[in-house]
């Protein structure tokens, strides 16, 4: 059996892509055939075969399973799509067989803080944080990745705000029917905006941070207001269509982390209001 030939998944094979690419940083890489050859080599690397350069085979890609080289291409044409790749080692004049990282790609790639290359990858990143996710914004989710990775990126920040707002207000629903802490939350008027309502809800809950657990409090203004700021890009301070002008991949990239942080902590948040009254003053027996 030929083991240098066997077939990789797509994650194996995209990985291989991103250390390839890493390592050309901005020389690039000068066509496709190039590519093929030292994903080969990295294949071999990590399968453990650690074979030298020279040993590699003169046939473009004659290393990679025939599977693997078309699925190469295709990974190829995702990272284009998601702005980590993109075509000609300048801006002019553009050479297009020549493929290069882009400023954002090296970014990404370099720091992911929770990486993920497809809708299926970002379900599973906020699932790996926030297991309790509400089925509406499971819904809006969904809808706002296809859209990032499709570049309609004013209209992912439009559905990521309406995730966004849905796991507040499921948030506050709790909070609002607390045993222990209900009459906090009870003054936030269901008739407000949705900014006025994040607002009273910083306040009301001020009172009762210390009693609460520090795994469901750390970080939680910075998570709300961060949360805030996705959902104001799109809506004025009355809840109203903004106007805004469609954001940078970059920051669409980071609300979409963003996101995933807000998930976590709302559902800490749910969690501790949830328990019985005042847990943490109750005396041990």
């Amino acid at each position: 059996m030929d083991l240098g030939r066997r077939e990789h998944n797509y994650g194996d094979l995209r990985q291989a892509v991103m250390e390839v690419m890493l390592e050309a940083a901005d020389r690039g890489l000068d066509d496709f055939e190039t590519l093929l050859k030292k994903v080969a080599l990295e294949l071999d690397k990590q399968d453990g075969f650690r074979l030298a350069r020279h040993k590699l085979p003169p046939e473009p890609g004659a290393r990679l399973h025939p599977n693997d080289s078309e699925q190469v291409l295709e990974i190829v044409w995702d990272l284009v799509r998601q702005g980590i790749l993109n075509f000609g080692l300048t801006a002019s004049p553009p050479e297009w067989r020549s493929l290069r990282l882009t400023r954002f790609g090296e970014s990404a790639l370099r720091h992911p803080a929770c990486p993920f290359h497809n809708n299926t990858g970002f379900m599973k990143a906020v699932r790996s944080k926030a297991a309790e996710v509400s089925p509406q914004a499971v819904v809006y989710l969904r809808e706002a990745a296809s859209a990032f990775y499709t570049d309609c990126l004013l209209s992912a920040c439009v559905v990521l705000s309406m995730a966004a707002e849905s796991e507040f207000l499921s948030l506050l629903n709790v909070a609002k029917n607390s045993k222990a802490y209900s009459r906090y939350f009870s003054s936030i008027d269901d008739r407000l905006s949705i900014d006025a309502k994040i607002l009273q809800f910083k306040s009301a809950i001020e009172p009762i941070l210390g009693l609460l657990p520090e795994s469901a409090t750390e970080e939680f203004d910075h998570n709300l207001t961060t949360i805030q700021s996705v959902i104001r890009t799109v809506r004025n301070a009355a809840g109203e269509p903004s106007g805004a002008s469609p954001p940078s991949r970059d920051q669409v990239y980071l609300y979409l982390q963003f996101f995933i942080s807000f998930a976590e902590q709302a559902m800490r948040l749910r969690q501790a209001l949830n328990e019985p009254a005042y847990p943490r003053l109750v005396r041990a027996h």
